[in-house]
C-alpha cells in the first residue's frame, strides 16, 4: 500500500516539473463532497482477521494559495456487520480530518490531486444474541488519531466546478488493532 502511495506521490511530484504546469490560479475557497466504496482490511496483534466492504461519504473544506492549501472535513467509513444464527455484529467508524490539499493541472481541464494529514477517527460497535439462553447486547467505541492521504483526478468543468474519481487511505491503529481503510470514489468539487 505505501508503495503504491509512494508511486502515486513521484507521479504527481513527475507532473509538477512539466512546464507551465498550472496554467489557472485556483486561489480561494473550496468544498468537495465525495461517496464510494470503503474496502476494510483489519488485524489484531498480526492475526488477520478479514476483510469487508461498506460505503463511505467524504466532505471536505477549505481554502488553496494557487494549487496548494489546508482542508479540514468529516469522513464516514460506513459499517460492515454479519449475522451468524442469533447472534449479530456491527462495526462502524467516521472522524474529523485536518491537513494539505493540492490541485495540480498538467493542463487546462484535466487535474491530478492530492492530499494527506491527521485523522481523529472513532470506531462504534455493536454485538447482540437473541438466543433464550445466551441473550446479551453491548456497545463500544474508541477514538484516536491516525493519518490519511490520497490522490485522484479528474476533470475541471469550469473555474468553479470539477469531477474527480479518488483513492484514500484512512489509517486506524489503537492497543493491537489495526484497520486500514481504502476508499474509492468520485466527487464534486464547488470553488468560491
Amino acid at each position: 500500500m505505501k508503495n503504491t502511495l509512494l508511486a502515486l506521490a513521484v507521479l504527481a511530484g513527475a507532473t509538477l516539473a512539466t512546464p507551465n504546469v498550472q496554467a489557472k490560479d485556483l486561489t480561494g475557497g473550496f468544498v468537495n463532497l465525495g461517496a464510494g466504496r470503503a474496502s476494510y482490511h483489519a488485524t489484531f496483534d498480526s492475526y488477520d482477521l478479514g476483510s469487508e466492504h461498506g460505503t463511505a461519504v467524504i466532505l471536505n473544506a477549505g481554502y488553496r494559495t494557487q494549487f496548494i492549501g489546508f482542508e479540514a472535513g468529516y469522513t464516514d467509513l460506513g459499517s460492515i456487520s454479519s449475522r451468524d444464527g442469533t447472534t449479530y455484529a456491527k462495526l462502524s467508524g467516521d472522524g474529523w480530518t485536518a491537513g494539505i490539499n493540492g490541485h495540480f493541472n498538467p493542463t487546462d481541464a484535466w487535474y491530478i490531486s492530492a492530499r494527506g494529514g491527521a485523522f481523529m477517527w472513532k470506531l462504534h460497535g455493536t454485538a447482540q444474541s437473541s438466543d433464550p439462553a445466551n441473550s446479551f447486547k453491548e456497545k463500544a467505541s474508541r477514538q484516536s488519531l491516525g493519518w490519511y492521504a490520497g490522490v485522484g483526478t479528474g476533470y475541471d468543468i469550469n473555474k468553479s466546478w470539477s469531477i474527480g474519481a479518488n483513492f484514500d487511505y484512512y489509517s486506524i491503529s489503537k492497543q493491537g488493532l489495526d484497520i486500514g481503510n481504502r476508499i474509492y470514489t468520485v466527487s464534486a468539487e464547488y470553488r468560491f
